[in-house]
């Protein structure tokens, strides 16, 4: 019986075997049916991984695309993805800002997922204490295995490491960072994963955890958070909006309501009775959307929308 195909645009991969690897057609990037543009890079990243497990990528990077002027939603969103992806409990996506080599700049939570409100608080401390540090420092005082990955990075540009990889248990189960944070938010095992995305350029992170007692990650795991990875970094602020480009960040959620209900074509008329509110209002809130997008009329808002590329702030007076 001849091994049955599956293709996805420029991709042919068997479908009857438990594992696959992509060949890539020689070309900078690889149009998917999704609309979404595997880099060619992607063949030897995916050696070991299944059909289901590409596809299932490929749907959450479209997905996150689809949300590219929101950076909370689409932040939030890809991170629960990855959780999904990785059988991980927590999530996290990090910058760092003004870093110079071997050292840290500073560094910001952008988002966090699965845990509680309470210990979200405690994130953001946590990892500004290795802000402005050397790398060696942090990884000899606070957090082991830093180093290392950032030896990874100088070496290639990226880092998709598990734990195991960087730091031995005892370094990692006696560092204050496991003792005073990552115990008490009941995260043991992870995946990180640093890319060097462009605008604004800087180094962005993912971790993606497990609590204590579940099963280490393995090379499956670590080769999903790869493939994702750098199917994301690109994007940045090319497809997907950053807080420094204009995007939803800082509306209301009556501005947002406004915003989504104008892309819907309605007029101000329309708009004010959906959500039952005088038309001034809703005219003032239009004219507030037209300053915080650096706009001046209707057309050039939903223009900026449908050409989905996002524009930094300071460009539209340059």
């Amino acid at each position: 019986m001849g091994i049955k195909t599956l293709v996805l645009a420029d991709f042919t991969l068997p479908t009857d075997a438990a594992k696959v690897k992509i060949v890539a057609r020689g070309r900078a990037g690889i149009p998917l049916n999704s609309g979404v543009t595997l880099n060619s890079g992607v063949a030897a990243v995916c050696d070991g991984l299944s059909v289901s497990d590409i596809s299932d990528v490929v749907t959450l990077v479209s997905e996150t695309c689809d949300r590219w002027d929101d950076p909370a939603a689409w932040r939030e969103h890809l991170l629960r993805g990855a959780c999904r992806l990785l059988n991980g409990n927590v999530g996290m996506m990090l910058t760092d800002r003004g870093s110079k080599p071997g050292r840290f700049g500073q560094l910001s939570v952008h988002c966090v997922v699965g845990l509680t409100p309470a210990m979200q608080q405690l994130v953001q401390p946590a990892v500004s204490q290795m802000a402005q540090r050397g790398y060696d420092d942090v990884s000899e005082n606070t957090m082991p295995g830093l180093a290392r990955m950032y030896d990874h990075i100088v070496r290639q540009g990226w880092v998709t490491v598990t734990r195991g990889e960087i730091t031995d248990e005892a370094s990692y189960r006696t560092a204050p960072f496991y003792q005073n944070f990552r115990k008490q938010i009941d995260c043991d095992d992870y995946v990180a994963s640093i890319r060097i995305v462009d605008l604004p350029r800087r180094p962005e992170a993912i971790n993606i955890d497990r609590p204590h007692g579940a099963a280490p990650f393995g090379p499956r795991e670590v080769a999903l958070l790869r493939l994702l990875h750098d199917q994301i970094a690109p994007l940045i602020g090319l497809r997907l909006a950053t807080e420094e480009h204009l995007c939803r960040s800082g509306l209301s959620r009556r501005l947002r309501q406004t915003l989504s209900l104008l892309l819907d074509g309605q007029s101000e008329k329309q708009v004010a009775r959906e959500l039952g509110l005088a038309e001034r209002t809703i005219h003032d809130y239009v004219t507030m959307l037209y300053r915080h997008f650096q706009v001046s009329s209707r057309p050039e808002l939903l223009a900026y929308f449908i050409r989905r590329t996002p524009v930094r702030r300071a460009e539209r007076f340059q």
